[in-house]
């Protein structure tokens, strides 16, 4: 189990949310075809179990981008987005076998925002997830 196939199995089910053209492994420098997906790193903690194994708690935001052109084209997308990848994330708790569990409740948000220079709407979810780990002793 580790952070980035957390990630990765986040950005396969945001791909498989109807109408999303994009979700790239990593944040990428442009944002190419709206609507997309980024899945990212925002924080986390640590701690020691024992002495062989290490539980961490990490938040991923997955960030749906929509163009703004039509704000009433992007909230009706969204509108519909939240309860699928809502559905997505109660459906594959696990993510695949990726981490021990995602901790509930999702949060979300939409606001206003840029990507590449580009005029977005995005609605952000927040994704805690659990994992253990064993400990590199030195």
């Amino acid at each position: 189990m580790t952070i980035a196939t957390g990630i990765s199995r986040l950005q396969a089910l945001a791909l498989s949310c109807t109408g999303i053209k994009g979700a790239p492994d990593y944040p990428v420098s442009d944002a190419g075809v709206l609507p997309l997906s980024i899945a990212h790193l925002v924080s986390g903690d640590g701690t020691a179990q024992d002495a062989t194994t290490n539980q961490m708690r990490v938040t991923a935001n997955v960030d749906f981008h929509f163009n703004r052109t039509s704000l009433k084209d992007a909230y009706t997308k969204i509108t519909a987005l939240v309860p699928e990848f809502l559905d997505r994330l109660a459906g594959d708790p696990k993510l695949g076998g990726a981490v021990d569990t995602i901790i509930f409740p999702v949060t979300f948000e939409v606001v206003p925002t840029q990507w590449d220079s580009v005029a977005t709407q995005m609605c952000s979810f927040a994704v805690t997830m659990k994992l253990r780990d064993n400990v590199v002793s030195t």
